[in-house]
């Protein structure tokens, strides 16, 4: 009796579908698009270490690993892991966090490049709302390195690509 009563009192069931009507679809295909400009961006800023381990980073497309519910896709190398996600209710969110270690080694000029780019791309450039909210930077430093290392040492799969970015070639005068 009391289980009926329950069920009554509560008849909503939850389930992981989300509705998306067009503006949030739209809104998700500019949230990617700054995705994919921030991920170009990162690429670019590692060309400039000789270091392959430096230039080498992850992209992970979660869309192709269906036991993912919110993940989108993923970009993580030795200094950051850039995240494209839903939230619950369908909205695109970009987070980006940071690598406490290579911070405190190479201190935070590459960092501040990526994240400033990364605001220039969000920001609304015609005073309506545009999808600034998208960018979240977590500035508080976490191990960022050791996960992009355990991501390479798995290697490449249907979902996961490793890339190395080539070395930028210095100017000569």
């Amino acid at each position: 009796m009391r289980n009926q009563k329950r069920q009554q009192q509560n008849p909503q069931t939850k389930t992981q579908f989300v509705m998306i009507d067009a503006a949030l679809q739209s809104n998700n295909a500019e949230v990617l698009k700054a995705f994919t400009r921030i991920t170009s961006v990162a690429g670019e800023l590692l060309k400039k270490f000789e270091m392959t381990k430096y230039r080498t980073y992850v992209l992970i497309d979660h869309t192709k690993n269906e036991t993912n519910a919110n993940l989108v896709n993923e970009f993580i190398c030795h200094f950051w892991n850039i995240t494209l996600s839903n939230s619950k209710e369908g909205k695109s969110y970009i987070f980006i966090s940071l690598d406490e270690e290579s911070l405190t080694k190479f201190g935070n000029s590459l960092t501040n490049m990526l994240v400033r780019e990364a605001y220039k791309i969000t920001q609304s450039n015609d005073n309506t709302a545009g999808i600034e909210y998208a960018l979240r930077v977590d500035f508080l430093a976490g191990d960022v390195h050791n996960f992009y290392y355990r991501r390479v040492i798995e290697g490449e799969t249907e979902y996961t690509s490793i890339i190395t970015a080539p070395l930028e070639k210095a100017e000569t005068n």
